[in-house]
């Protein structure tokens, strides 16, 4: 299965930088999968809602897109026809895991459309879907989660600035966005505060002096986004001389 997805991934993922904009036509049940320690197997639905057939190919990487993973998806290579809907089945390998946290990782499923004759000049790209995938062991199930368990702060380093989060829950905190004064409404879109650690986002702009302000959305585990109470920043200069 690793040398079939190593094949095909180089042609596949040109083809996915290629159309970001084109419009996906598998559609999966879930905008995030969670794996729990008890769980050897988990899956989530496909589904072709378009009526041309497509080859769909689908993995996990890791956070940084490293492919080696404790985890395989079946089929990894599959053909959906028009309205077909099936499961993707995720298993999971032995494997030790932090006890103490989440893991985060990624599924994609790659759509490659079939190629239609009569026409060398057609164009055939190929859309690439990723969701999150958690594995969460049964150690922090009753551990506090939530807007308290977040420190907010803002780092400045000379004429840059940066947001620090720092997380004491042993879970993944993903953001839909976060309204940050004197930034881009779309600031902090897909920003994930890693559990038991700070995280770090570089501003395209450093608030204005006063007291800025950190508004922030939330996707839960269900898949909708929940607004977060309002958080002043205070502000810390960067030791280290350098931009986080």
């Amino acid at each position: 299965m690793t040398k079939l997805i190593g094949r095909l991934l180089p042609m596949a993922l040109l083809g996915t930088l290629a159309c970001a904009s084109a419009q996906a036509g598998i559609q999966l049940s879930s905008t995030r999968v969670i794996m729990h320690e008890k769980d050897r197997n988990v899956s989530v639905f496909a589904k072709n809602i378009g009526d041309a057939p497509l080859v769909v190919q689908a993995w996990i990487d890791g956070n940084s897109e490293e492919m080696k993973t404790p985890f395989f998806v079946t089929p990894p290579l599959s053909r959906f026809d028009g309205q077909v809907e099936r499961s993707l089945n995720i298993t999971r390998v032995d494997q030790e895991f932090p006890a103490d946290r989440e893991s985060l990782y990624w599924l994609n499923v790659l759509e490659i459309p079939q190629k239609t004759e009569g026409g060398q000049n057609h164009l055939t790209l190929a859309t690439r879907t990723r969701i999150k995938l958690f594995y969460r062991p049964d150690a922090i199930k009753n551990s506090p989660r939530g807007a308290d368990q977040l420190k907010w702060s803002m780092e400045r380093d000379g004429k840059t600035c940066s947001l620090v989060v720092s997380n004491a829950s042993p879970y993944t905190v993903n953001f839909a966005r976060i309204e940050v004064t004197g930034n881009p409404e779309n600031f902090g879109v897909g920003f994930v505060a890693a559990p038991l650690a700070s995280s770090r986002l570089r501003m395209p702009n450093c608030p204005p002096a006063g007291s800025p302000k950190a508004s922030p959305r939330v996707v839960n585990d269900y898949g909708v986004t929940e607004s977060w109470p309002d958080v002043v920043l205070q502000e810390e200069r960067s030791a280290g001389g350098s931009a986080p």
